[in-house]
Order: structure tokens, then C-alpha cells, then sequence
């Protein structure tokens, strides 16, 4: 047993040295071909790193790539405070600034997931951890992230949860999520409280110009009554990180 879980780490150690080599997208097949390991084992790794947000999947060529999240596990080794290009360091400064917790986010399917989380300081707070998984549409990243899409196609994600869950009192109101995605596309941010957790709150907008091919959103997330409280504060904090990251991203892109 401890044989084969130590097979499966370095097969995946393994993995992310093939992307680093050809530093593009690759396909099971081409990864199978590289690494010369049976498809049906291939195709469960990386089954298993897409769920957990540490590869990216196109449709369209079949082709993975590693996540932003694998670039973050090891950023703090080779960036630093002076390096304003750094993701990382915008989100520790969020937290520093804030004392609550930062959160950075992609979809997955039907939900949003957690890729980052710098946690609050503060003595009562909520604790997160990467790779966790949320409905999607009961989730301040979720919402921001689903406001990119057309109408059309958030409708039939709707009906997808819909579809899947268990218990009718769970089903997601269509009216009531088009309300809260009209929101966030007139304000350019959304504030929510109680969805996924109770008593919790999360000021959430897009990242832009984010490092990655699939957009990112960044939440702060603290107890209800304190993103009540500071809501101006927390709004104005994350909308200057969010720019001030996007314009070092420009400038560091022209250069």
C-alpha cells in the first residue's frame, strides 16, 4: 500500500517536471507517451489534480495545465515584498491591511474553489483552506466569477445544480441569482452574508489581468457583523489591490 502511494507521488512530481520541460499544454495521451505509464493510471492522476485545482482542463484541446494554484505553493520562495508582479505578496498585503481572510478563486465545474487562502489573524474569524469546493452560485466568488458568462449559459448551470441536488428545499432560484449577477456587473464587486457559511460575510471581485488563462476572483471573507461594519473599508481595500495589482501586471507585460 505505502508502495503505490509513493509510486502515485512521484508520478506526479513527475507530471509537473513534463510541463516545465515543454512549458505548454499537454494531453493525456502526450503525457502517457512521455512519462510511459498506462493511460488508465494517467487519466485517473490527472482526474484527481483537476478536482483538486492543481491543473487547469480545455475542452476544446483536451490539453491540461498546471493551476495557478501550483505557482502560489511555491511563490514565497522565490518572490519578495519588492516584486509588485507577485500574487502572492498582493494577497498576504490584502491580509495585512484587512486582518481578515483573502481568498482567491476559480470555478470547477458547478462550484467555486478556494486555490488560496491567506487566513485571518483576528480572534474570531472563519477558517478556510485551499482546495476547498462551494456551490458556486451560494458564494461570493462563485457569483463573481458566473457574471462572466452570458445569460443563456448561467441559466443552464442553474438548472444543472438544480438537476443534481438532493433536496428540493436546496434548489437555486434562478431570479434571485440573476439579481445578485446583475449586482456584481453594476458594481464591479459583490457583498453576501450567509450563504455558504452561516454568520459569515465576503466582499468578492474579479481579479484582473490575473497570471491565468481562466479568471480568478478574490474575496475578503470575516463574520457578518464586521463586513457590515467595514464595508467601505473593505470594498475600497480590495478594489486599490486589485488595480494596483493589474497595473504592475501591465507594466511589468510592456516592459
Amino acid at each position: 500500500m505505502s508502495e503505490g502511494l509513493v509510486k502515485s507521488a512521484a508520478r506526479v512530481m513527475a507530471i509537473f517536471e513534463c510541463f516545465e520541460d515543454v512549458k505548454r499544454p499537454l494531453t493525456i495521451s502526450e503525457l502517457v507517451r512521455l512519462m510511459g505509464v498506462p493511460q488508465s493510471s494517467m487519466s485517473a492522476l490527472m482526474k484527481s489534480l483537476l478536482a483538486q485545482g492543481f491543473v487547469d482542463y480545455d475542452t476544446r484541446s483536451r490539453a491540461y495545465t498546471p493551476s495557478v494554484r501550483v505557482g502560489l505553493l511555491g511563490n514565497w520562495l522565490m518572490g519578495g515584498p519588492q516584486n509588485q508582479d507577485n500574487l502572492l505578496t498582493m494577497l498576504q498585503d490584502l491580509n495585512a491591511t484587512t486582518g481578515d481572510t483573502v481568498i482567491l478563486g476559480v470555478l470547477n465545474g458547478v462550484e467555486a474553489q478556494y486555490i488560496h487562502v491567506v487566513n485571518s489573524y483576528q480572534r474570531l474569524r472563519f477558517q478556510l483552506r485551499p482546495g476547498m469546493l462551494r456551490p458556486m452560485f451560494r458564494t461570493a466568488i462563485g457569483l463573481v466569477l458566473a457574471s462572466q458568462r452570458d445569460d443563456a449559459e448561467i441559466g443552464r448551470m442553474i438548472r444543472r445544480v438544480n438537476t443534481e441536488t438532493e433536496r428540493p428545499e436546496d434548489a437555486i432560484q434562478e431570479v434571485e441569482v440573476m439579481a445578485r449577477i446583475q449586482e456584481v456587473r453594476e458594481n464591479g464587486y459583490i457583498i453576501t452574508a450567509n450563504l455558504a457559511t452561516p454568520g459569515a460575510g465576503v466582499v468578492a471581485t474579479l481579479l484582473k489581468n490575473g497570471p491565468s488563462s481562466r479568471p480568478l476572483a478574490i474575496g475578503i471573507g470575516a463574520p457578518h457583523p464586521r463586513i457590515v461594519s467595514g464595508k467601505e473599508f473593505l470594498v475600497e481595500s480590495l478594489s486599490l489591490a486589485v488595480s494596483k495589482f493589474a497595473s504592475g501586471r501591465s507594466s511589468a507585460q510592456a516592459a
